[in-house]
């Protein structure tokens, strides 16, 4: 009998465990979808203050072409209105949650006023001081839907 109490016991604390880290996972994508969002509005935007402060600093970017940019020559980018963003719509968006880094994929819908595509994408955001932060893109054109 002490047997089965100890293991229905078992069974409910590591039932409220996986409950509890689910909805902290659940949160913490919330938040990552929350800062991607407010990062697509800055550049859209062109609020370079606050791009500068979604950006971590030691930031890689590189855009389908193959032209790779640091933090510094991205918002220099948006700054000269080089790439003007109009529209930026992330779609099939998954996020990987692994401590303090976030890995999200799926596709946006780019609108550069003069041409529109669709892009895969690899983005890797870090949890700075608090705040979530771009680190890394990558995207490719998706030549198939």
């Amino acid at each position: 009998m002490k047997s089965l109490k100890f293991t229905i016991l078992m069974l409910f604390i590591s039932f409220n465990i996986g409950f509890a880290q689910k909805e902290s996972n659940d949160i913490l994508k919330q938040e990552v979808l929350n800062a991607q969002s407010s990062r697509i509005s800055a550049m859209i935007d062109a609020d370079i203050d606050k791009l500068n402060e979604l950006l971590n600093d030691d930031l890689t970017y590189a855009h389908t072409t193959g032209w790779t940019e640091t933090k510094t020559g991205y918002l220099e980018t948006i700054k000269s209105g080089r790439i003007n963003y109009i529209s930026f719509i992330p779609k099939d968006v998954e996020i990987r949650i692994y401590g303090e880094t976030a890995v999200l994929t799926g596709k946006v819908e780019v609108n550069l006023g003069r041409t529109d595509f669709t892009i895969r994408f690899l983005e890797v955001q870090c949890k700075v001081d608090g705040t979530w932060k771009l680190t890394a893109w990558q995207s490719v054109l998706n030549k198939v839907d």
